[in-house]
């Protein structure tokens, strides 16, 4: 007996957490350790929790990407970092961060323009979801007010 096929469900805009549109959170996160009287480490992590209702779109997104830095956290909250570091990581050099690219030397400025493109990145894929995952529901609303019969 073969199995029933998975029916997909199709997005609509009233699927999304914002009110009819998609909410996501982008959580950065700072990492400071101080030992004796010095910082010997220092992180940037970067995680970003889309709509539930864009959790296909982000799957197959991260799938294409090769992410593997995905999955539900402990609340069981769908949640996925860009980071290629296992953990979502990115070390910082034994300082403390600075966000501001013009505020030291030359090493300091190019640390920055790493966290600040590492948040970007990660800001612009989310981003991305809501597009698509709003031109998705855009389009399934569209063909689904046309075949509706009590209009």
């Amino acid at each position: 007996m073969p199995k029933p096929r998975k029916t997909k469900k199709l997005l609509s805009a009233q699927d999304f957490a914002g009110e009819g549109e998609p909410y996501t959170e982008v959580e950065v996160t700072i990492s400071i350790r101080i030992l004796g009287n010095g910082i010997t480490r220092s992180r940037l992590a970067v995680n970003v929790h889309p709509d539930p209702a864009l959790k296909h779109l982000a799957t197959e997104s991260l799938k294409e990407m090769k992410i593997e830095n995905y999955g539900l956290n402990r609340d069981h909250v769908f949640g996925a970092c860009l980071s290629e570091n296992f953990n979502g990581w990115e070390d910082l050099d034994k300082d403390y961060p600075k966000i501001d690219e013009k505020s030291g030397n030359s090493f300091e400025n190019g640390c920055a323009k790493a966290m600040n493109a590492y948040i970007k990145t990660s800001v612009n894929w989310a981003l991305q979801l809501h597009r698509k995952g709003m031109a998705e529901a855009l389009l399934n609303d569209a063909k689904f007010s046309r075949n509706d019969p009590v209009q």
